[in-house]
């Protein structure tokens, strides 16, 4: 297994149990994207379980629980409410397979676990190509449809018109995980955590 962190050393991981009781949607993966996200999520900074999610101290456009000490990781948990409903409706109406359902699930688990740069020098806020370094990290691993899971990390923040100068959301699964993470980075976001039980 590769190291994932891209400079600096990686601090000892948290066990794949730990990992999973921290994020429990987790379960809603298969096999095959389960064990690397883990394997992943085992490796995100410290400071991903610890910081708000806002990118700086005059933001508050997330929801009040992720603006405080733990709010990047709340954050990561909101967004699979609206993900979830979402998924569903796609799915229905054809616009995605259940496969690509499942590697939204797996992009918005990784989303933003490298929002203020490396495990070395982290920023004191936001970095803004943290989208582009968490896809550089996951196609630095062995995950089933890497680069489809990383061009959804990679556009994750929207379209260029909202100030954003890395690529666009383009295809289904793209703005599906875009349009979920815009959902849970508002102030009144649902904060309900699907509890489905774990497809094989």
């Amino acid at each position: 297994m590769v190291d994932y962190e891209l400079t600096g050393a990686t601090p000892d991981p948290l066990s794949a149990d730990e990992v999973v009781r921290r994020l429990p949607a987790i379960e809603l993966l298969p096999d095959d994207l389960r064990e690397p996200v883990i394997e992943i999520s085992r490796r995100a900074p410290d400071y991903f379980w610890d910081v708000p999610a806002t990118s700086g101290k005059d933001v508050d456009y997330h929801h009040p629980i992720a603006r405080g000490e733990h709010g990047l990781w709340a954050h990561t948990l909101m967004l699979f409410g609206p993900l979830w409903r979402l998924s569903q409706t796609e799915v229905a109406l054809g616009n995605i397979t259940e496969r690509e359902r499942d590697l939204a699930f797996a992009a918005a688990i990784l989303h933003d676990q490298r929002k203020r740069g490396s495990h070395a020098d982290p920023a004191s806020t936001a970095v803004s190509d943290h989208d582009l370094r968490m896809a550089i990290v996951i196609r630095q691993t062995e995950i089933p449809d890497r680069d489809t899971i990383a061009n959804a990390v990679a556009c994750h923040m929207g379209p260029k018109e909202w100030g954003y100068d890395g690529p666009e959301p383009e295809t289904p699964l793209q703005r599906l995980v875009h349009q979920a993470d815009m959902m849970a980075s508002t102030p009144n976001a649902d904060r309900s955590i699907p509890t489905s039980p774990r497809r094989r």
